[in-house]
């Protein structure tokens, strides 16, 4: 995993290789995933549809589906269509491919950048994120779990209100079908909207799935080798700042037994919604309770 929003940045870099075709890599996972991580992936498609978008418009939403698992010892080929230029909005698809092989669909509405509006749910009243130590520090007693996992280095601060979800699974709190949690990138952020998206995009993918499985499983065991993400889909409402605090908002909200469908907003510190996510896991039998 990246040490800090700089290696993410580092990472993401995508070749023009042809008209409306680029490539890119995944970098190697934690060890104990043996996947590429598909908010990664997730996050080059994007970059790559914001690279054939009309000046001065940026992706208002998105809507991907994995199909395979990416596997990060080969190249990423990303080939974008551009459905439709209209007077107000743009419509890309980007598959991304590996050999051949499909491994993320992914469909994007662009526009320009519109007055942000204050009709939205209001954000919840949680302890803000300066007085909060982070999860490296709260989770000292786990460091020995698979593999340092829990106190890695990570691209992103989290600093939870509550109690973070595998603190939560040995009796300090019923975790429940929410989890709620401050996020910021570590590092520099260029002043770039796409960027700002993309990065974003990539950080949605961390948490968005743990109350789905802090209700079915009492906590959240890392390298998704018992949840498999099946599709992600944000709608920005407001320009995102990853260099500032962000207040991740999850919800549990449906499934089945095999299923989970989690639903969450972002909001910035003023109050003022940035963005919806939702996303879709499939729940491997032996995470069951």
């Amino acid at each position: 995993m990246a040490m800090d929003v700089s290696t993410v940045i580092q990472d993401l870099r995508i070749e023009q290789v042809g008209p409306d075709t680029f490539r890119g890599h995944a970098p190697q996972p934690h060890p104990v995933s043996t996947r590429a991580f598909g908010g990664h992936v997730l996050a080059q498609a994007l970059l790559a549809t914001g690279r054939t978008l009309p000046h001065g418009r940026l992706p208002q939403s998105l809507h991907a589906y994995f199909i395979r698992p990416g596997d990060f010892t080969r190249p990423l080929d990303f080939s974008v269509v551009r459905h439709r230029d209209g007077g107000a909005l743009s419509a890309r698809r980007v598959v991304v491919s590996q050999q051949g092989d499909a491994i993320l669909e992914l469909m994007v509405a662009g526009g320009p950048r519109w007055p942000e509006t204050t009709s939205h749910d209001p954000m919840p009243q949680v302890s803000g994120p300066e007085g909060l130590s982070p999860v490296q520090e709260q989770l000292t007693p786990y460091a020995d779990e698979w593999e340092g996992w829990f106190v890695r280095p990570r691209p992103f601060d989290l600093h939870y209100p509550d109690v973070p979800p595998r603190l939560a699974a040995d009796g300090e709190q019923d975790p429940g079908p929410r989890s709620q949690v401050w996020v910021r990138a570590r590092g520099d952020v260029p002043d770039d909207p796409l960027m700002q998206r993309c990065l974003l995009a990539y950080a949605s993918d961390q948490t968005i799935l743990d109350p789905v499985l802090t209700a079915r499983w009492g906590t959240v065991m890392p390298g998704a080798q018992n949840v498999a993400s099946l599709d992600h889909s944000m709608w920005f409402h407001a320009e995102p700042d990853v260099s500032e605090w962000l207040l991740f908002d999850q919800f549990s909200s449906a499934g089945t037994a095999r299923t989970g469908l989690a639903r969450g907003h972002v909001y910035r510190q003023d109050g003022r919604l940035v963005c919806t996510v939702t996303q879709e896991g499939l729940i491997r039998s032996s995470a069951l309770r």
